[in-house]
């Protein structure tokens, strides 16, 4: 009875092992490896002092379980040599038949990029880079699974312009209408200048907003805009002329006509501007204010 016994029990227990084993094989079967890309690496943010570098890697999971988030190792390399690290851990599951969204930004800091540069015998104008990831993915029956990816390109290193006057602010008057005897009143006119603006960032820019207020003596004549968003490459220099009316109400004070008319008045031009990057739309305007005086 108890030789019985002992057979049957052996038998179920190698039928259990022989189902545990078809169910092992059959779920090898049927999981599916997720689908890891690297959706895009964008700069999203930059100011004069350094940007960020968003990378943004989908997974999708194929399968009707969830399965845990990828692990996400990354190296950054600049010129070829290593500069920064990280590891990505994240919480929560892949939700089942879905695709998932995993960013992760990297942080650049100016200062310490062009001292790599320099110290790589490289000028900071060729500041290539290349960031190597790899996503880890725990998956059921099948293990930890790797996936491997290289994205690389140059960073848009942005600084601040080089603003100059080209030309001082020069007036011009228009006379008209009826003369009064021993006085010359002028019925308006206009006033001119223009501005160098050197491009000192790798990368060429647009200026996407160039306001001013322009003061003569403590009078705000003119308060304006370059609408044109003209197009500055790499190391160059454009001019940009900027001219504005004077209406009789802007000059009807007698100690202003005085001033306009001598082409050496005193001035205050004060505005700002605002930069934007063509070859990197993602990126926010990035600007700085300006003021000269004479």
């Amino acid at each position: 009875m108890k030789k019985r016994v002992l057979l049957i029990a052996v038998i179920c227990g190698g039928l259990m092992f022989t189902a545990c084993d078809l169910l092992r094989d059959t779920l090898k079967s049927t999981v599916k490896e997720p689908e890891v890309t690297l959706k895009s690496v964008d700069f999203v943010e930059v100011d004069f002092n350094g940007l960020t570098l968003l990378n943004t890697v989908e997974v999708k999971n194929n399968n009707s379980i969830d399965i845990p988030l990828p692990k996400i190792d990354w190296d950054l390399f600049v010129l070829e040599n290593p500069f920064l690290n990280g590891v990505l851990l994240s919480d929560g599951p892949l939700t089942s038949n879905r695709a998932t969204e995993v960013k992760f930004p990297v942080s650049l800091n100016y200062v310490e990029l062009i001292t790599t540069l320099i110290a790589l015998a490289e000028t900071d104008d060729n500041a290539m880079y290349k960031i190597k990831m790899i996503a880890h993915i725990p998956v059921p029956e099948l293990g930890n699974l790797s996936w491997p990816f290289e994205h690389e390109g140059i960073i848009p290193i942005i600084r601040a312009p080089d603003i100059t006057v080209a030309s001082a602010p020069k007036a011009s008057l228009t006379y008209s209408g009826i003369p009064i005897p021993g006085i010359s009143i002028p019925s308006g006119g206009k006033i001119d200048f223009a501005l160098n603006v050197k491009n000192n960032s790798n990368v060429a820019v647009t200026v996407n907003d160039l306001s001013y207020d322009f003061k003569v003596s403590n009078n705000s004549l003119s308060k304006g805009g370059v609408p044109d968003k003209p197009r500055i490459e790499p190391g160059k220099t454009e001019k940009i002329t900027v001219e504005f009316p004077l209406t009789a109400a802007d000059i009807a004070n007698v100690a202003l006509i005085s001033i306009l008319n001598n082409s050496n008045f005193n001035y205050d031009l004060t505005g700002a501007y605002k930069f934007g990057i063509p070859e990197f739309p993602l990126l926010n305007e990035v600007g700085d204010s300006f003021n000269f005086k004479r």
